[in-house]
């Protein structure tokens, strides 16, 4: 269900796997949680989301669907301590199209650069083809990218101010990325927005 992970990861950053582990949400700025339904599919997740928004993350959920637990998340083993009070972790809900995920992480890319809001150090120092990304984005249009996504330029311009404050993101997503045509496509797309900001490794 992940081989679409394995080849986007293996041919951007050389390693076919995560590169993070559960304590490093508690030392995130944002996480982006896009494709999956954490309440549903992998409630120890919402643990680790409910503590990292305690420590002051920020948390942007990606996904045709709203998600509950995101929206209401209540652990199961507080009530024996008698707190019924249940935790607004997203701080945003990007409901977008099926398939648009590819458009709204270029949208945010697109800002990005137009604003001069990425990390230049890193991107000198780490990565390759920067300007071939950036004669890309010049091409691609606002129009396209709300078009295609689903999404307001408001709600995509939103996101990106989220990512460019940010000194610490973590991205997560599932088969609702993996599983679609453009699977590794799209990742790829993911992976370019953390390496933008330098938020590897």
């Amino acid at each position: 269900c992940h081989e679409s992970s394995g080849k986007a990861l293996g041919s951007t950053i050389g390693i076919g796997k995560g590169t993070v582990h559960l304590d490093d949400f508690n030392k995130s700025d944002l996480i982006i949680v896009v494709g999956q339904n954490p309440g549903t599919n992998h409630p120890r997740m919402l643990t680790a989301l409910r503590d990292a928004k305690r420590n002051g993350s920020k948390i942007v959920n990606i996904n045709p669907l709203p998600e509950t637990g995101l929206s209401r998340f209540k652990h199961p083993q507080e009530y024996m301590e008698m707190d019924f009070t249940s935790t607004q972790l997203a701080d945003m809900h990007l409901q977008v199209k099926i398939g648009g995920d590819a458009a709204l992480f270029q949208g945010v890319i697109k800002h990005l650069l137009d604003t001069n809001n990425f990390n230049q150090d890193f991107i000198s120092k780490y990565t390759i083809q920067f300007a071939k990304l950036k004669a890309h984005m010049k091409t691609f249009s606002w129009n396209q990218a709300i078009e295609d996504s689903g999404l307001s330029k408001q709600e995509i311009i939103q996101f990106a101010e989220l990512c460019s404050n940010s000194r610490a993101t973590i991205a997560c997503w599932a088969m609702g990325l993996t599983q679609h045509k453009n699977g590794v496509a799209v990742i790829q797309e993911v992976l370019n927005l953390l390496l933008l900001g330098g938020h590897i490794g």
